[in-house]
This record gives structure tokens, sequence and C-alpha cells, in this order.
């Protein structure tokens, strides 16, 4: 019924983060709304896979005409973050205030309080920027979440392998 997001609740700190900015952004912001909260409305903090249209598009609605986010953290790989910062709209967002920019590097994992989340690089048309799927590990559990992929084939590990390594796959 709706694009593919993940939204990550951390009940411990109060916080909550968003995986995919995408069209449908409003009806998933209502169902984050009804089973947690932001400390930093409307999310903590926003992980973006990639620059095509389903997958980040729905930041148009943190700007300044719309709910007009403040600082909120949109974390991004290299090229990711050079095309939101070169190319209207999206640049309006950073110039405002709306979002700030946070640096991804593969395999180097981002600490949210004891949530790690590590961005990994996949095969897709990276026309505009890189691709990334997360590893995302708490509490001695570990999730796979790969949204957009070209071939498994591509992929430089085994998907099959990499499945078998985490808890959950969110394929």
């Amino acid at each position: 019924e709706f694009a593919v997001s993940l939204c990550l609740v951390d009940p411990v700190n109060g916080k909550r983060y968003l995986f995919e900015a995408t069209p449908d952004f409003r009806e998933q912001l209502e169902m984050a709304d009804k089973v947690s909260n932001a400390s930093n409305y409307p999310y903590d903090g926003i992980f973006l896979t990639h620059a095509h249209i389903g997958h980040y598009t729905g930041l148009l609605h943190m700007s300044f005409e719309a709910m007009s986010s403040k600082n909120t953290s949109v974390y991004a790989m290299p090229r990711m973050q050079k095309y939101l910062r070169n190319n209207g709209p999206w640049s309006q967002l950073v110039t405002y205030g709306n979002i700030n920019l946070r640096d991804l590097h593969q395999g180097s994992p981002v600490d949210l309080a004891g949530i790690k989340v590590t961005p990994i690089l996949v095969p897709h048309r990276d026309e505009f920027s890189e691709t990334v799927g997360y590893k995302i590990a708490s509490d001695g559990k570990v999730a796979l979440f790969i949204p957009d992929v070209d071939k498994w084939s591509k992929l430089d590990t085994n998907i099959a392998d990499m499945v078998a390594e985490v808890d959950y796959a969110l394929l």
C-alpha cells in the first residue's frame, strides 16, 4: 500500500529514526506518531539509501512551506549529500536549516546511543548517488535492510551468507 520504509523506535532514549523518506512520508509519519515520539519532530534522524524518487522525495514535507522542521539529521553517503546540497529544492532544506546532513561511509557504523547503523554499498543504478542498505544492531540482535538492489549476483558478498549472519532481513 505504501512505499518501502522502516521506522526504528528507541523507547529507552525516546527517539525514532526513519529509513527512506518516501513520497508516502505523511502517512508513514502518521503511523509513527501512533506508536512513538521523537525528541526532534518529526524524526530524530532520517537515513537515506539513494537518490531515486521513491527513496528521498518525502523530504519535501520538511520544507519551510510545509512542516518547517528544524535541523533534522539526515544521514547520507557523500554523493547523496552532494546531490541534496547542489540541487533545488533539496538545497533549500539545507540552507534553511530544515535538515542537517550527516556523513555516512561504507562499513563505518553510526552510534545512536547504543544502536549501531552501518551503511553497506549495494549494486543499483547510481545515476545521482551511490546506493546503500543498512545493518542495524542493538541488544545483540542485527537487522539487515536493503530496499533496492539491481541483482543479488552483483553484490560483493553472497546475499544468503549476509542473511544467515543477521536475525532479521528486510529485503
